[in-house]
């Protein structure tokens, strides 16, 4: 078995314990993402999907597991949802909303949300802090996923993001965000990358798709609460093709003209 087979194999293995455990589980049945659909219909996200697809890297998937991400997606926005109020990874204990999070910070949060759909292998959401901090891709690139901030020569959660194929930076698109998306926010010296945040609604009519985040904590924020920022569309599936040996460059600059004060000053 390829590399790559062997990263299709475990990401599409992760997706049909999670198909089984949301068969099985009510409280995952009772989120949107589970919510009933058509005979004949997986769920992804908010949108029903027909149930066929075909598998990249020759793993035979069940029909089942068809469900583009959304899914994992899914995953992402229930442990988000779960958490966005905790004290630190290891205590529970809910802070007030806009409350600081100084030991547990925004990056963090989103990449232990990925970890608990299986979009970061090797880590789980409840493994140390500093499993996250000195994170080995399967690439053998070390990362930290504590980091958002542009500082050389770390490797930050947007760095894995890209190399992973994981995520696609589209720019400041809210109306493409998704459930399970990721926004970043360039709200740092020069433009540079400043806060992260999960997407857990997407956009309604006129209604701006809505965030969770940490440090300070909130729940449902507006996307452009904090400006300017690009949306990360998240695609689990992408995450069989195997990291690229360099940076991925996503093609959107970073946005120009004055740089806004963040309202919760510097994130990392």
């Amino acid at each position: 078995m390829t590399v790559r087979q062997l990263h299709a194999s475990r990401v599409f293995g992760a997706a049909l314990v999670l198909v089984l455990a949301g068969a099985a589980t009510p409280e995952f049945a009772a989120t949107p993402a589970f919510a009933a659909a058509p005979a004949g219909v997986a769920v992804a996200g908010a949108v029903a999907l027909p149930v066929s697809a075909a598998a990249p890297g020759g793993v035979a998937v069940p029909a089942s597991v068809a469900v583009q991400g959304g899914l994992l997606r899914a995953v992402e926005v229930e442990w988000a949802e779960q958490h966005w109020a905790d004290t630190e990874w290891n205590d529970p204990t809910p802070v007030a909303f806009g409350a600081d999070q100084p030991k547990y910070q925004c990056a963090e949060y989103v990449a232990r949300a990925l970890a608990a759909a299986g979009l970061v292998p090797g880590l789980r959401a409840d493994d140390p802090q500093d499993s996250y901090f000195h994170y080995t891709a399967p690439s053998g690139t070390t990362y930290d996923l504590l980091l958002i901030s542009d500082l050389p020569p770390y490797h930050t959660l947007y760095d894995y993001l890209m190399d992973s194929r994981l995520g696609s930076d589209v720019g400041d698109q809210p109306g493409r965000a998704r459930p399970g998306d990721v926004v970043v926010t360039y709200a740092g010296p020069g433009g540079t990358r400043s806060h992260t945040g999960l997407v857990v609604t997407a956009q309604d009519g006129s209604a701006e798709p809505t965030v969770d985040a940490h440090n300070r904590a909130r729940r449902h924020y507006e996307y452009h609460y904090y400006a300017p920022s690009h949306l990360v569309r998240i695609d689990p599936l992408a995450l069989s093709g195997g990291f690229d040996s360099v940076p991925v460059a996503s093609g959107v600059p970073a946005p120009g003209g004055p740089v806004p004060q963040d309202p919760i000053g510097p994130q990392v």
